[in-house]
């Protein structure tokens, strides 16, 4: 099943919801993006008559027909001999909900309507008790607007010429309920009903795979920006250019030259900065359906570049405080050296596999590999590796910049870069078992 309705209301009601913007999208923008992340690659969309849509070119460029129609005409769906999912406008749904809806429903000749407990918005479950007095714990959950319907061109011409669609849901004779305990859908058409959707989107943005500081402590700001970045119409890749690189490469420059105390505490909270604005980049992309493997190429190649100038710059700063200590010079050297190499082997590896993120090759290292064929090196890494992800080593940095121990920064730059190339190299062999076998699966 990959065909969907997209219903707006009919008249004014219609106009005003059309008009409407949740998360820096228009609503129509919105759910064509959350119904192809669902899997569904064909859509009709019933308007009123006198609304003209427009899309912007990035959805325009999506793998998925878009057939727009006039309220009071034929829908015509490509497959009639399908099921198809209708969703009501006003209702915006996280992808996530759509897709386990299609998942966990089987082949069914009746209406499935989903209900799921209420969001922080309360949002009225239109039924007719007698129909509904058979079913069990319906009482506290609400219609989330969302329904899979069964092949019938009657059904899905009814939701265009009748004006009350609800009706319609609650005179199916054919019908029943499938719950979901996760509320990720919220309506819009009332009071406060963008800034909940908005909420409830923001809820999903932090990935599985965050470090604990990631989670705790960044995404507390992070979020919070990311709410404002995403009405700004910055796309990823600005963010990434405007907030992560220039506070990265502000820290560089200014740990390449401690000349006092606030010099290393504005480094710090720049380095800081950086790891928090990172997330920003990710948080608006995945809200506005709008993640690429080029944006995630994109991000890859400038974090570490902005990594690269932060080792360097703390490199020259130690050089600059030490100027005649051969030994620092010396680790300072085989630090960039050892970096490099890591560099281009995550990223042979990151080619071979399709993926923009070098964080797979350390879940891939540690999670994928059985811990029979795991050496020494991959064991530590497992229990380990945290320390090299960004979230700890820049929380670590800004506390200890913030105390004014550069040579401490130093010394943990020098152990983690050269312990992470002997890790990858030693696990090559590893590796390259363990992408030869997930890309002949």
């Amino acid at each position: 099943m990959n065909q969907a309705i997209l219903l707006f209301p009919t008249r004014s009601a219609g106009k005003a919801l059309f008009s409407s913007r949740v998360a820096g999208l228009s609503l129509i923008d919105r759910h064509i993006r959350t119904l192809h992340r669902a899997g569904i690659r064909h859509v009709s969309i019933i308007l009123p008559e006198e609304i003209e849509p427009h899309l912007p070119s990035w959805t325009k460029n999506l793998a998925i027909s878009k057939r727009f129609i006039k309220h009071g005409q034929d829908v015509e769906l490509p497959d009639p001999n399908s099921s198809f999912l209708t969703i009501f406008a006003e209702y915006i749904h996280h992808h996530n909900s759509i897709s386990r809806l299609l998942k966990n429903t089987g082949a069914t000749d009746k209406l499935v309507v989903h209900i799921s407990p209420q969001p922080s918005q309360p949002i009225p479950f239109r039924r007719a008790n007698e129909t509904f007095a058979e079913e069990t714990n319906v009482d506290s959950a609400c219609a989330s607007g969302l329904f899979l319907c069964p092949p019938s061109n009657k059904l899905a011409n009814s939701f265009s010429h009748s004006e009350d669609a609800w009706q319609i849901i609650i005179n199916e004779s054919k019908r029943i309920l499938q719950k979901s305990e996760e509320p990720l859908w919220c309506r819009v058409g009332v009071k406060g009903g963008a800034r909940a959707a908005k909420n409830m989107l923001f809820s999903q943005v932090t990935k599985k795979t965050s470090g604990f500081i990631s989670r705790n402590i960044n995404a507390r700001v992070s979020i919070p920006a990311s709410k404002v970045l995403v009405e700004t119409g910055l796309s990823p890749h600005a963010i990434t250019i405007l907030l992560v690189l220039t506070t990265g490469l502000g820290s560089a420059y200014l740990v390449s030259d401690p000349k006092n105390y606030t010099t290393l505490l504005l480094s710090g909270a720049l380095w800081q900065f950086a790891a928090i604005f990172d997330r920003c980049d990710g948080e608006v992309a995945r809200v506005k359906l709008c993640e690429t493997k080029f944006g995630a190429w994109f991000d890859t190649i400038t974090d570490n570049f902005a990594y690269l100038c932060g080792c360097i710059g703390t490199l020259v700063g130690m050089n600059t405080l030490y100027p005649n200590n051969s030994l620092y010079n010396t680790l300072g050297l085989t630090s960039i050296a050892s970096m490099a190499l890591t560099v281009i082997i995550l990223y042979r590896y990151a080619q071979k596999t399709g993926s923009g993120s070098l964080q797979n090759y350390l879940r891939a290292l540690t999670d994928d590999v059985d811990d029979k064929d795991k050496i020494w090196i991959q064991k530590l890494m497992q229990r380990y590796g945290f320390i090299a992800k960004r979230d700890f080593f820049s929380f670590y940095v800004f506390l200890v910049l913030a105390a004014g121990q550069l040579s401490l920064v130093y010394w943990f730059l020098v152990a983690v870069l050269h312990i992470t190339a002997v890790a990858v190299i030693m696990s090559r062999d590893s590796m390259n078992r363990h992408i030869a076998l997930t890309t002949n699966r």
